[in-house]
């Protein structure tokens, strides 16, 4: 620790302020082992959205935790190898003197009651959606949400032929993501109409 002191005396007692509360000590617990969301920190800490937030602000600014945003939700996660070595060293001790706190057995209890819950949560809306799920689905993300991803998977130095390639439709997908597309269709009208509709070479 003197190295540290002495190298980054202002890191090395931010990090150790944003330490000294066991409620802070609680949530990095917790936020090592899952991604979480305020409301489910409440509700496995016991404690008011204010208290809880407040305390992830402080380990924010210390540089303990991460957040991204989901939807209308913020789900924060503490990463332990993007930690510098010197606070990672600094957890792990403060995580092993944690180990046998009452609170922190309640917390487990409560985080694996809160973990059960989401994934009903999840099961029972695929459920109640299944029968509409293509809709749903088109309506969240899209027509060619799908296609994109797996066009992108393309090696871009392939050619692909698209057999009975009709109008052409299928071949534009592909064009954008490889060296080249050759369109084979035995119907010199459909060959006419994928050259007119896509400015395609006829041969």
């Amino acid at each position: 620790m003197e190295e540290i002191a002495a190298s980054k005396p202002d890191a090395l007692l931010g990090w150790m302020g944003a330490l000294a509360d066991p409620t802070r000590l609680r949530l990095l617990r917790l936020l090592e082992r899952h991604e979480l969301g305020v409301v489910e920190l409440c509700d496995v800490l016991q404690l008011p959205q204010s208290t809880v937030s407040r305390h992830l602000k402080v380990l924010a600014d210390e540089g303990w935790t991460h957040s991204r945003r989901q939807a209308t939700t913020h789900l924060y996660r503490t990463i332990l190898d993007e930690l510098d070595a010197p606070q990672r060293k600094l957890w792990l001790l403060a995580r092993e003197q944690t180990d046998d706190w009452p609170q922190v057995a309640q917390d487990r209890v409560r985080l694996a009651r809160r973990l059960r819950q989401r994934e009903l949560s999840s099961q029972e809306f695929f459920a109640g959606a299944a029968g509409q799920w293509d809709k749903l689905r088109r309506e969240l993300y899209g027509e060619h949400f799908s296609t994109a991803a797996m066009l992108a998977l393309l090696p871009s130095d392939y050619i692909v032929a698209d057999l009975g390639c009709g109008t052409g439709n299928v071949a534009a997908m592909l064009a954008p993501n490889v060296k080249q597309v050759i369109g084979v269709d035995s119907s010199v009208a459909m060959l006419k109409a994928a050259q007119a509709a896509r400015g395609c070479d006829q041969r």
